[in-house]
């Protein structure tokens, strides 16, 4: 019965010490509150970006970032200034916007911004 006692408090103190992180990137570093709500924010293909004179294009198709479902049938195009984008804590593209397709965050590698 001891035993027992003693797996069930050690499992309460293993859940109490996790915590919940829907703002986190999938390579486990959190997005800035300011960035999401859980949904807005997302990894990017490089493909979908591309630099140009001041800043970056990035090309979001229905379907390729939660906040831009397959449903809206219409591909968001978004030019993004040098100044506005952040460095990117793993190396990867990521792009946080609202439903209606604005820009929040943009993340770029170290080098691409």
């Amino acid at each position: 019965m001891r035993v027992i006692a003693s797996f069930a408090v050690a499992a309460l103190l293993a859940v109490g010490a996790t915590r919940a992180l829907p703002h986190q990137a999938p390579s486990r570093w959190d997005y800035p509150f300011y960035c999401c709500s859980g949904a807005d924010c997302a990894p990017l293909e490089p493909e979908a970006v591309r630099e140009i004179r001041g800043g970056f294009t990035v090309i979001v198709r229905p379907g390729e970032h939660p906040m831009w479902p397959k449903e809206r049938r219409t591909t968001l195009r978004l030019e993004i200034p040098y100044d506005k984008a952040t460095p990117s804590p793993d190396g990867h593209w990521h792009l946080c916007i609202n439903d209606a397709g604005e820009l929040l965050c943009f993340f770029a590698p170290a080098g691409d911004s």
